[in-house]
């Protein structure tokens, strides 16, 4: 083991001395992962191109295919899913896929290291991708250097309060926080780590048998039950950290409540790595910028110069920033995003502050919906307050005062046109709130039903097929067509609205799909439903003529 806390440079960790049983993870030793990373060399070394797409979920077994690329002279790209869309914007940059993805290669038997095993930290690199949490995620280079310059930083930092503890995660290592904080951070600090993250309460309950250091997100910590039992974690909690995001102030305080410590909060980005750290508890407190990392506000923008970075050059961030006493700072939200709707400039970032000041929300996003007219929509999770009046009086109430409440702040044509109130906004592993995932909550299933004729057994209904349809997308690339599988979803949804259908859906008869429906088409549906046989038939068509057709069987009994 290193003495004394000693700190390995990466780009020399396959080759320092460590005894052979040296801890690696939980359980893994150093000749186990060294045999590993042998093994991925070759692998990668049988593949042409340079750059390969990489994704294992098993944290030793990514380490070691992680450097055995970069020793086989290999740029791996880090998919943060394996989502169809995430892979297929993928493709175009990559010649290779490794680990568990659709085409990914595995490596064979363990093999020893070449005799020279030192990695050029300037040529060797990964490229790791944003959360797109304003647009697309973005692909993002970072050399060894820059990576092994951070964990420097954080082991300065930090290194004397973790000691020995083992490093477990909620988080993903196919991300810059959870690679850098579950993994490399400690290979180099020879910090044994856990091989899986955990994902639910009940696991993170349950680590508290040895001194332990908790790698988490905001995503979680802003839902940990009170009623859990966490003396046994509280125990030996060395340290959580917490990245990704912001941790809302109740949610600071519940962890120093129930952990006994305060969380230790990372402020960073893909682009600019860590650039500083606070341990609130609840309390208000300003950053403290990470060794290293020099900062300034410049008209209100916060800039870093850091060694993270690819230069020494001054970096501006998309961070509003106010300097404090004592060398440190506050954060006052994003850079406003301007939408130019209708010839006005809209500022997206104002009219989301002021949404998020509400005593009746919890968490806002704001966000436009593209179309032939650019609607700016909003998802939100009701505070107390808010929730109340949505048990109360319903969804137009609340979103009757939310507006009422943006009156004053915004221009009529900028205020809100479609609303989802969540228990929660979607997050990624990193506890990050995309753009895409926002959008995905308003795009429709179904086209909005125009019932033309229904009595107990029949019904006509016209459907106006639009673009924004969430069947079009990611089905058949290059062509914008509505699979067939969508109209017996339609079929299944009308149907149980026409004739209040609740039993069980048990098979599909007689389907037929004869033509193909695009954006913009008007079907008409016909129904027909028989409740003695549980037998749903249904027809779309159109101008063009019969798109499809079929039976569909429900457990006999159903009809309300």
């Amino acid at each position: 083991m290193a003495t004394e806390r000693t700190r390995i440079p990466l780009g020399q960790r396959l080759a320092w001395p460590l005894p052979a049983r040296a801890p690696v993870a939980t359980d893994g030793d150093n000749a186990a992962f060294l045999a590993r990373v042998g093994a991925w060399r070759e692998a990668h070394a049988a593949r042409a191109g340079r750059d390969v797409a990489l994704y294992l979920d098993d944290g030793l077994e990514f380490a070691a295919a992680l450097f055995g690329a970069w020793l086989a002279g290999k740029t791996p790209w880090l998919p943060g899913d394996r989502l169809a869309a995430t892979l297929a914007g993928l493709h175009p940059h990559v010649q290779s896929q490794a680990g568990e993805l659709p085409a990914g290669f595995s490596a064979g038997a363990d093999a020893p290291l070449p005799s020279d095993a030192t990695l050029d930290a300037d040529g060797c690199a990964v490229v790791l991708f944003t959360s797109g949490s304003t647009g697309e995620p973005g692909a993002i280079r970072k050399t060894l250097r820059q990576l092994d310059n951070e964990v420097a930083s954080l082991e300065a930092q930090f290194g004397a309060v973790l000691g020995e503890a083992v490093v477990q995660g909620t988080v993903s290592h196919q991300h810059i926080y959870g690679l850098l904080f579950r993994l490399l951070w400690p290979l180099s600090a020879a910090r044994p780590f856990a091989r899986r993250r955990v994902e639910f309460n009940e696991q993170v309950a349950a680590l508290g048998a040895a001194p332990l250091v908790l790698v988490a997100s905001p995503a979680h910590l802003k839902r940990l039950p009170e009623n859990q039992d966490w003396s046994p974690l509280a125990r030996n909690l060395r340290a959580a950290f917490s990245s990704g995001g912001p941790l809302p102030a109740d949610a600071a305080l519940a962890v120093r409540k129930l952990w006994g410590q305060a969380a230790i909060e990372v402020f960073g980005s893909t682009e600019t790595g860590g650039i500083a750290w606070r341990q609130s508890g609840g309390a208000p407190r300003p950053w403290q910028p990470l060794p290293g990392v020099q900062w300034r506000v410049d008209e209100g923008v916060l800039a870093i110069r850091s060694p993270h970075l690819a230069d020494d050059a001054w970096h501006a961030t998309a961070d509003r920033a106010l300097a404090t006493a004592g060398g440190g700072f506050e954060l006052r939200g994003r850079v406003d995003r301007i939408l130019k709707l209708e010839e006005r400039r809209i500022p997206l970032g104002a009219i989301e502050r002021r949404l998020q000041a509400s005593p009746l929300l919890a968490e806002a996003r704001l966000l436009p919906l593209p179309g032939h007219r650019i609607l700016l929509a909003v998802a939100a999770v009701p505070s107390a307050e808010g929730q109340a009046l949505l048990d109360r009086a319903g969804k137009p109430a609340l979103v009757g005062e939310l507006r009422a409440w943006l009156a004053d702040h915004a221009d009529a044509i900028a205020l809100p046109r479609r609303w989802r109130f969540l228990d929660a906004l979607p997050a990624d592993a990193q506890g990050k709130t995309s753009e895409r995932a926002l959008a995905a909550l308003f795009r429709p299933l179904l086209p909005e039903p125009e019932w033309l004729a229904r009595t107990p057994t029949a019904a006509r209904v016209r459907l106006d097929v639009l673009a924004e349809l969430a069947a079009f997308e990611g089905h058949f690339p290059g062509a914008t067509v509505l699979p067939g599988v969508a109209m017996i979803d339609w079929a299944v949804r009308l149907g149980r609205a026409a004739f209040g259908i609740e039993a069980r859906f048990l098979r599909m008869e007689t389907i037929k799909f004869m033509h193909l429906v695009r954006p913009g088409a008007r079907l008409e549906a016909s129904l027909d439903w028989h409740p003695d046989t549980g037998a749903l038939g249904f027809r779309f068509q159109s101008d063009t003529g019969v798109h499809s057709s079929g039976r569909l069987r429900f457990a006999t009994g159903g009809a309300a």
